[in-house]
């Protein structure tokens, strides 16, 4: 009998542990230890390809920031972004020589609005079709159109704003483009010398233009208690840039 009475208890306890962790809420995940909750959304998918596929790999990429936040370092996550990039096996351009291009612009980098579930409707949609956004693959002569994939269903960051202060909420939003070069699969000659590095001429074409481009915008939210904006908004960054990683 004490031993049924001592199970009771013990069960009991972790009964009333579980009620008050913080569940998950739509595509809002939970952190355990900390109990703050994170959200990534995406107007579209991240391109499908390798660079097997394209005879010339080299890539340039651009990130820029147009949100105002100052506390952005586009020189650390340039290089950081390049890194995965390299591993995966493209190979980075000295600027003038690239056949892609993936193009970055920081366009939110904030506390928490309810105008932005307004202006960007996959963040707080509840599933369906979203404007602008690209329903798979790469499209021809600019960025696509049509309809977008929502990338997950629910409340997503409107969630956020039943838990937490606004101050205590953080949203970076991110602007991806990938391009292909028009004509950059094909040079004019290709000299190989024995021992020497191999040399490439690439035919002249006047004004250059991308052949095909893809664009999706991406965005990392979260909240929590007892935890300064500043300490939130890092968190924040750090993810949206491991997301940025996963585009291509």
């Amino acid at each position: 009998m004490r031993m049924d009475r001592r199970v009771f208890v013990t069960a009991g306890l972790a009964a009333l542990a579980a009620g008050c962790q913080r569940r998950n809420q739509g595509d809002m995940v939970v952190d355990p230890n900390t109990n703050r909750m994170y959200g990534m959304r995406s107007d579209g998918v991240p391109v499908f390809t390798d660079p097997s596929l394209f005879p010339n790999r080299r890539l340039k990429l651009s990130v820029r920031n147009m949100s105002g936040d100052a506390v952005w370092d586009l020189d650390s996550t340039r290089d950081r972004l390049y890194r995965v990039f390299l591993d995966k096996g493209y190979e980075r351009s000295d600027g003038t020589d690239f056949g892609l291009k993936v193009d970055l612009n920081v366009v939110r980098s904030q506390q928490f609005d309810r105008s932005m579930l307004a202006e960007y409707t996959f963040l707080g949609g509840s599933g369906g079709a979203v404007a602008g956004g690209l329903g798979g693959g790469l499209s021809g002569g600019g960025p696509a159109a049509g309809a977008g994939i929502g990338l997950a269903t629910g409340a997503a960051l409107g969630a956020i704003a039943g838990y937490f202060s606004v101050d205590s909420i953080y949203v970076v939003l991110t602007e991806a483009t990938f391009g292909v070069r028009r004509d950059s699969t094909r040079p004019r000659r290709v000299v190989t010398f024995e021992g020497s590095p191999r040399i490439e001429e690439w035919e002249e074409r006047g004004y250059d233009a991308f052949r095909k481009t893809q664009r999706v915008l991406i965005s990392n939210y979260g909240g929590g208690r007892d935890i300064s904006q500043r300490e939130i908004a890092d968190d924040i960054r750090e993810r949206q840039i491991r997301s940025l990683a996963s585009f291509l």
